[in-house]
């Protein structure tokens, strides 16, 4: 074979290398697609047997037997991690069906977030029809939903049923009820460990504080301590920046970053 023949052979094979790359290319991007497709049809199946069975149970037993069969039927095969997250909802969702996904305001821009593994492996639940209402929320009030997601995460860890400070604060943004009587009346809200309620009244709170001091910093600050308690522990002291709220602020960067991609 001459020096011609050889570099035209070595063309030849690179061209079919390259072909059949682009063919795996193809061929994988096409899986992964099925794939996705194939677990978004799964979950709303999964969703759709939750909200029936829950519809459909006549006692709370009824439902706990319903449930129990749904585990040890239809959803056998899912794998551990799947089996946790359908724990959860079963768990969870009712405390979610007392909003309508039809809430009336603009979803234009809402791009579902998936909270860290790390915060729903120990219980956090933060279902669309939540983030979609508290999207729509920050955007009447003109309020970052990134902050006010990074501040769920960093009160509550997700749970919307948590209670802390001794039994005082409640819900996803953990709400002082002492504090918040005048603007839960003034707002509807009964009941802060009502996800819908608790983050309503949340996101008023916060974007007053804002517009009254007008940075995310120092509203932040008057929200972890009280207006008084700013002043008095830090701004007294010449202290803006402090844990809470520099981690708070780093959070919301990553979270709109994350909501970008």
């Amino acid at each position: 074979m001459t020096r011609k023949q050889v570099r035209k052979h070595d063309r030849i094979c690179l061209a079919i290398v390259l072909i059949i790359g682009a063919v795996l290319m193809v061929h994988t991007a096409v899986a992964a697609v099925r794939g996705a497709s194939e677990r978004k049809r799964q979950e709303e199946q999964r969703k759709q047997e939750i909200r029936e069975r829950i519809e459909n149970a006549d006692s709370l037993a009824d439902l706990s037997a319903g449930v129990a069969r749904a585990l040890n039927g239809t959803m056998t095969g899912i794998e551990t991690g799947e089996q946790a997250t359908l724990d959860a909802d079963i768990e969870n969702i009712g405390a979610f069906d007392t909003m309508s996904m039809d809430y009336g305001g603009e979803e234009d821009g809402f791009v579902f977030y998936e909270i860290p593994e790390e915060y729903q492996a120990t219980g956090g639940y933060f279902p669309e029809e939540a983030q979609i209402y508290t999207y729509c929320l920050c955007k009447q009030y003109g309020v970052r939903y990134s902050l006010v997601v990074a501040m769920i995460e960093r009160e509550s860890g997700y749970q919307y049923d948590r209670i802390g400070d001794d039994g005082h604060s409640m819900g996803y943004m953990q709400i002082w009820q002492s504090a918040h009587i005048d603007r839960m009346e003034e707002l509807g809200a009964t009941n802060l460990l009502d996800p819908y309620q608790n983050i309503h009244v949340g996101i008023d709170y916060i974007s007053g504080l804002i517009e009254k001091y007008g940075t995310i910093q120092d509203a932040l600050a008057a929200y972890n301590y009280g207006e008084r308690g700013a002043y008095t522990h830090l701004w007294s002291n010449g202290i803006y920046v402090y844990e809470y709220n520099e981690t708070i602020i780093q959070r919301m960067k990553e979270i709109e970053e994350e909501l970008e991609q």
